[in-house]
């Protein structure tokens, strides 16, 4: 990956995000609690990667378009993503975000899940206001809003499944098709997290309508891809360190390394998945079993030939396609994929 352009769009994201959010701010001087709200929403966008906003700069370079018109768009995906995750907190019951409390976290009890919920809305609406308000023409504006409108629909979509699955029995899970966890996967990871930012890039230089198609089978490869990826960090890269892999397990979060095991797992590690996976109360131990049971039956495995074959898939996606500076694009895809945290 590029460090010093990624770098330089961090920078500027950051600037444009933070510039936006001042100007928020002062606007309500005279109104104690929206003010409060926009210095939360301010403070819980501090100290995210970027990984989204720079996908919106590099669908632009994609088709020849390099210039700071990206910087708005970014800032508002950006926001975006803070606002779906103040509401992902909520959800998860989660106390930390990017080092810092969450919202239900530092109010607590119903004032904190309703603060949450109203400052991850105005989140929304404010987003929405900055691609409105971008110094781009209205005919791309309304494409990139409709792009926008998708990205949000899909995501929520993809949530609804991936709260609700967990809870249903494990002979539910076995019996059910797979595709269930690609519909999450698709829906909440690959729109969310590469198809809708590098559409949007893409779009506001001016992407034929076949490209655009291209880019959204790209992105779907490389997103279950990147989830498949984070799925096995999840569980694999924490044991030293049990938090993440802790959460995946006692959530019972539904992937598909879980969904492998469970389909080849006799009846007595059937029954040792059941007792320990979606178990509130799982110790570091209880843990690591399920853990190991998960990689004797080929679950692991199967998950990191799942990844490698996604991501040749949205490789060779965008090698055939006649666009610039795809070295960039696969530096980063490559990034994404093989990075160890």
């Amino acid at each position: 990956m590029n460090k010093d352009i990624f770098m330089l769009s961090k920078e500027k994201i950051e600037n444009k995000i933070n510039e936006i959010l001042d100007k928020e701010i002062e606007k309500y001087e005279d109104n104690e609690f929206i003010k409060e709200s926009l210095i939360e929403l301010k403070r819980l966008s501090q100290g995210g990667k970027r990984v989204r906003g720079y996908l919106v700069k590099l669908g632009q370079m994609l088709f020849g378009k390099d210039d700071d018109s990206y910087v708005d768009l970014s800032a508002a995906i950006e926001i975006f993503q803070t606002a779906i995750l103040i509401h992902d907190d909520i959800i998860d019951e989660a106390d930390k975000r990017r080092g810092m409390d969450t919202i239900n976290a530092k109010y607590k009890g119903h004032i904190g899940v309703a603060k949450g919920i109203c400052i991850g809305d105005l989140g929304f609406f404010i987003s929405y206001r900055i691609i409105n308000n971008s110094n781009i023409s209205e005919e791309l504006k309304d494409e990139i809003v409709k792009i926008y409108s998708k990205t949000l629909h899909n995501t929520v979509n993809g949530e609804i499944v991936d709260v609700e699955l967990p809870l249903k029995s494990l002979e539910y899970h076995r019996n059910m098709d797979e595709k269930i966890i690609y519909d999450i996967y698709v829906n909440k990871t690959a729109w969310y997290t590469i198809i809708g930012p590098i559409l949007i890039g893409a779009a506001s230089a001016g992407a034929s309508e076949e490209n655009k198609e291209k880019l959204i089978e790209m992105g779907t490869n490389l997103g279950i891809a990147f989830q498949i990826k984070d799925d096995l960090l999840g569980l694999y890269s924490s044991v030293s360190d049990m938090g993440k892999t802790l959460n995946d397990i006692k959530e019972g979060k539904q992937t598909i390394i879980y969904k492998y095991a469970i389909d080849h797992a006799s009846k007595e590690e059937l029954d040792v998945i059941s007792k320990y996976y979606g178990n509130q109360n799982v110790t570091d131990e209880e843990s690591n079993i399920i853990i190991k049971l998960f990689d004797k039956l080929g679950a692991r495995k199967n998950a990191e030939n799942l990844v490698k074959k996604y991501t040749d898939n949205g490789t060779s996606i965008i090698e055939t396609m006649d666009v610039q500076n795809k070295d960039l694009f696969m530096e980063f895809a490559n990034y994404l994929l093989k990075r160890d945290k």
